[in-house]
């Protein structure tokens, strides 16, 4: 009998919970709990051990390797995986494998790239420091970590670690009192664990705790991507719809609830570990969350602080929802608005849902696009909201259905407003063209030339690179392009910077003062001065020159137009410096070690290959006295406070920001 061949299926659907166990507690909820994950089909090994993660099932305080699931045993395939089930192992490493696998991909679509794990690691040789670019073939996942109310990613094990607990012995919700709670069966926690570890691997200085919306931020992203993952699952949001009456935003919407079963499990009186449309009143009732824009002056808790930012985008996905279905609540209330009592027609259902998920779903797109155009480092909800803006103008310049308007009025409503901006406009927000920084296109010129010389062959040979030189580059960003595997693209990308990194060195004196502003760096001494209430308060800081810096990225990447779909090639390019302040005269002394600062600056380049325009350019100036100044008031302000969490626990950051 001949050999049958079988063609590889694209996708690999595997059940799972799509809010957490509490849910199949109750009748009729437990059918809409169950759902299939729909991933990228890969050949893994028992584990599950694939091509981005490892899974490995030890549980430390049991002292015990659970057995691994195969999930291409002929009993799984046939079956979409295990049935769901709280007690056995192999059914919490197949849901930590499917949220995983789903939030990696819905990056990789709106980024149009694989997700590489890396970091950044720093040496001491004799010469001084290095920084090391390390690739980080899988991450690790421990469905059972530790005993502990905790979750957390752990840049040092470069792991997600899960762990579990006996919920408070009190009834809420639907838990048992006393009963185990596994943190790995919460899709909305391995939602946010996973973009904790995908933020740090685009964006590895943003760990940096410089300013209050620092740590904020990696919390409040890793909620608003666990949030809108649930949007993927038409049947939940269509049961919301019906359970709401189309309202989403009414107490009795919990898409906006996250991690419903932990936050019960830990408190008596809680509705979820965090809420986004609803709160109490004085009274203990539930109510809608009115936009109150001076908590953001106010809030500097973490996770409160990062509320906000969540709350300003399911603002303006519930502002979007509302526009948008009016025209189908017209046409079911026969003009009036108001829908009838009882169940909405099923119909209704339908095309709600469909309305909700499509919005979501360009939210989410919208918001992980935004990360290209953040500065590197010292990031605000402001800066980031210019990012949203530039992001969405660059995918869709039109906006037909007014997506970059919604959020603008709803961060305006919750008081997020950039600094720098003189108005509050779609052209004031996005970030500016680097030809308006400048009186004439000359200084300009040198910036262009420089990278010229490392991309175009005719510039290459002017600095007698050798044939062979002017392929390896060439070949390395078409590799970047077209390769399957994430080391030679991490390896290949490494090699772009360091080419772009050693041009920018050799060319300095090309570079005027006019481009090293530009992008963010300064390479003489530079003086900070800080004006206090009286001349004696006055401070004078020296940043003896260095030319020292990084090129920690260099990214080819092709962008594709939503309208006409032609595509275009763009360079993303991060510069980054550091200089070392003595602060041992100042009022700063004794709060840093050996009396000295780190203060860093530097840009983001974005710039269209075809004809090397630099379309943007995000910087964070290194000579900026008024923003050093306020990240040293802000480091001693927050020294002996618990959500200074990234200066006390520099190995397990976010272990101490999440433990309950």
């Amino acid at each position: 009998m001949s050999k049958m061949n079988y063609p590889q299926p694209f996708f690999r659907k595997l059940k799972g919970y799509a809010f957490d166990p509490s849910f199949s507690a109750t009748l009729a909820k437990r059918e809409v709990n169950e759902v299939l994950y729909k991933i990228k089909w890969e050949d893994t090994k028992p584990g599950p051990v694939g091509e981005y993660i490892a899974v490995i099932d030890y549980d430390p305080s049991k002292r015990r390797f659970y057995e691994p699931i195969n999930l291409h045993h002929e009993l799984v395939l046939a079956d979409y995986g295990m049935e769901l089930s709280e007690g056995d192992p192999r059914f919490h490493q197949q849901q930590v494998y499917a949220v995983i696998m789903s939030v990696i991909n819905q990056f990789e679509r709106a980024l149009g790239r694989k997700v590489i794990w890396s970091k950044i690691t720093n040496a001491d040789p004799a010469g001084g420091k290095l920084y090391k670019h390390e690739f980080i073939p899988q991450l690790w996942v421990y469905p059972h970590a530790m005993r502990q109310q905790n979750a957390y990613y752990s840049p040092a094990k470069n792991a997600l670690m899960f762990g579990y607990f006996q919920a408070a012995h009190n009834w809420n919700g639907n838990n048992v009192p006393g009963a185990t709670v596994f943190t790995c069966l919460s899709p909305d926690i391995i939602a946010h664990e996973t973009t904790h570890a995908i933020l740090h691997s685009i964006h590895p200085y943003l760990m940096n705790d410089t300013n209050q919306d620092m740590l904020a931020f990696h919390e409040a992203f890793s909620d608003i991507i666990a949030l809108l993952q649930r949007f993927t699952f038409r049947s939940v949001v269509e049961d919301q719809i019906r359970s709401s009456r189309g309202d989403l935003v009414s107490a009795e919407n919990l898409l906006g609830d996250l991690a419903i079963q932990f936050g019960q499990a830990v408190s008596g009186n809680r509705r979820a570990l965090r809420s986004f449309l609803v709160e109490k009143d004085e009274h203990g009732n539930w109510k809608n969350i009115t936009p109150d824009p001076s908590l953001y002056h106010t809030i500097t808790d973490p996770h409160s602080r990062g509320g906000i930012l969540v709350a300003a985008i399911f603002d303006a996905f519930a502002r979007l929802y509302k526009f948008n279905v009016a025209d189908l609540i017209r046409l079911a209330s026969n003009g009036s608005g108001i829908l009838g009592q009882g169940e909405i027609d099923p119909d209704l259902v339908k095309r709600l849902s469909k309305e909700a998920c499509h919005i979501a779903d360009q939210l989410m797109m919208i918001c992980i696009r935004a990360l290209d155009y953040c500065p590197p480092a010292d990031l605000t909800f402001g800066d980031y909201l210019r990012a949203i803006i530039t992001a969405d103008l660059a995918n869709d310049p039109d906006d037909d259905q007014g997506i970059r308007y919604a959020i603008m009025e709803s961060f305006r409503a919750w008081g997020i407003i950039p600094d720098e901006v003189n108005t509050f406009s779609v052209a004031a927000l996005k970030w500016e063209n680097p030809n308006e920084f400048f009186d004439d296109g000359s200084q300009l010129d040198s910036l262009i030339k420089t990278i010229k010389f490392a991309f175009d062959p005719e510039f290459s040979r002017t600095l007698n690179f050798s044939n062979t030189k002017i392929q390896e580059v060439l070949g390395a960003f078409e590799r970047i392009l077209r390769a399957n595997d994430r080391k030679i693209i991490f390896e290949q990308t490494q090699y772009l910077a360091a080419v772009v990194h050693d041009l920018f060195k050799m060319k300095m004196e090309i570079l005027d003062a006019g481009v090293e502003n530009l992008l963010g760096m300064k390479f003489d001494d530079i003086e900070y001065f800080h004006k206090g209430e009286q001349e004696s308060d006055n401070i004078r800081l020296r940043a003896p020159g260095r030319r020292v810096f990084q090129v920690y990225k260099c990214r080819p990447m092709i962008l594709t137009d939503p309208h006409t779909g032609n595509s275009r090639k763009v360079m993303l390019i991060m510069f980054l410096q550091k200089v070392n302040i003595d602060v041992s005269e100042t009022k700063y002394k004794g709060y840093f070690k050996d009396n000295t600062f780190v203060f860093r600056g530097g840009s983001s380049l974005i710039i269209d290959m075809a004809n090397y325009e630099i379309q943007y350019v995000i910087s964070k100036s290194i000579c900026s006295s008024a923003r050093l100044f306020r990240q040293l008031d802000f480091s001693i302000a927050n020294v002996s406070l618990d959500n200074n969490a990234l200066l006390m626990q520099d190995d397990e950051p976010f272990a101490s920001l999440h433990i309950h």
